[in-house]
């Protein structure tokens, strides 16, 4: 699971929308689209919990609650909240409900996918770059955080 690219892209992604119930719409279907893409997942739950937190306060102390950008990240976001979940366990037997979170949508397998999988430096590099984009077009004078 690697929901610290779901919150900042989608809050890049939200910063074009106008409303917030559609931006939150928005933000279910790009993680299923970021879903998509090979990627490396990594395990650290706690950890990156507190991280995607901290994504969520910048965005929403820097775009507002009601914003779009906020609504488009939460919308990222949730989604992955059924992975920590007992009751969406697979090794208990449990189904996860989100389309993409089972293998056979989950990190598409295309013809390379194991070389050109997206590695964690990059989806690093990516989720700073498009939260200091979404923080940038919420305050254009920059960030006073």
């Amino acid at each position: 699971m690697m929901l610290v690219p779901h919150a900042c892209v989608n809050a890049a992604a939200g910063s074009f929308i106008k409303r917030p119930l559609t931006a939150f719409a928005a933000g279910l279907a790009c993680h299923a689209l970021l879903d998509l893409i090979p990627h490396k997942d990594v395990s650290a739950h706690k950890a990156e919990g507190l991280l995607v937190l901290i994504m969520l306060g910048l965005v929403s102390t820097s775009c507002g609650l009601k914003s779009p950008s906020f609504w488009c990240a939460m919308g990222g976001v949730l989604p992955d909240v059924e992975q920590v979940l007992p009751w969406t366990d697979p090794k208990r037997g449990r189904r996860r409900w989100f389309p993409t979170h089972n293998r056979r949508f989950h990190s598409l397998k295309v013809p390379g996918a194991e070389e050109f999988r997206v590695q964690l430096l990059t989806q690093s590099a990516v989720s700073l770059m498009a939260l200091l984009f979404a923080i940038r077009r919420c305050k254009p004078e920059g960030c006073r955080c």
